[in-house]
This record gives structure tokens, sequence and C-alpha cells, in this order.
């Protein structure tokens, strides 16, 4: 059990790691400082979730859930709306071409969530 949290917290820091690549321009184009404060602080999320999560800290553990939830979905409008996206990390989307635009399911984000919230809920039930 405690190998799987392990593996769960070097993923995490894995995914920020890749995050912070993002930021520094060395993945991908370039970006706006909307987006570019967005993935800092994910970046930062990720990172400090992940190194408490190595030292066994339940609360790393709930960061790196907020982490995920946050990269779960994307919603991109095909004209001028609301649009909501967090790339962080690495992404495996399904895609849905709704009537307003594009509905994107992140399910590395999604199964990455469910591995973290299986830890949270096997360490209350454990105390």
């Amino acid at each position: 059990m405690r190998e799987f949290e392990k593996w769960v917290a070097r993923v995490l820091l894995l995914n920020s790691a890749l995050t912070f690549a993002v930021v520094l321009g060395v993945l991908g184009p370039r970006l706006e400082s909307g987006e570019l404060a967005v993935l800092v602080a994910a970046g930062m999320l990720g990172l400090v979730s992940g190194l408490l999560s190595l030292r066994s800290k339940r609360i790393g553990l709930w960061g790196g859930a907020l982490y995920y939830a946050l990269q779960v979905f994307s919603y991109y409008p095909y004209g001028p709306g609301w649009a909501f996206s967090v790339k962080a990390g690495v992404s495996v989307g399904l895609v849905a071409h709704l009537h307003s635009g594009l509905f994107v399911l992140n399910v590395v984000a999604l199964a990455l969530l469910a591995a973290t919230g299986w830890l949270l809920a096997r360490r209350r039930l454990a105390q």
C-alpha cells in the first residue's frame, strides 16, 4: 500500500515538472500571461502536494486531488464565450463535439484523481 502511495506521489511530481516545462516554454507554444499564471499556480500546487505526499502527509493527497480535479475537463467554445482549460502534466482526452464548443475529458487526470481519492478513502478507513 505504501509503495502505491509513493508511486502516486512520484507521478504527481512528474506531472508538475511537465507543467513547469510548459511554463518555461520547453514544451508547447508560448503562453499568454493569464494562462501562464494559472499554470505556475497549478505547478506549485502539484510540486508541494507531491513532496508532502512522499512524506505521507494527508494534506499532500488532498492537494494532489485538487491538482487533478482542475484538469479533468476542458471546454473550448466555437465562438466568443466562456472557456475553461488547465493543461498541466500528461493529458489524454476524450473529445465531445457539442453544438456550442468542444468538451474534453482528460482520462489520465481522471484516473489519477480516482487513485488519489482511493488512497484518501483508504486512509480514512484505516484510522
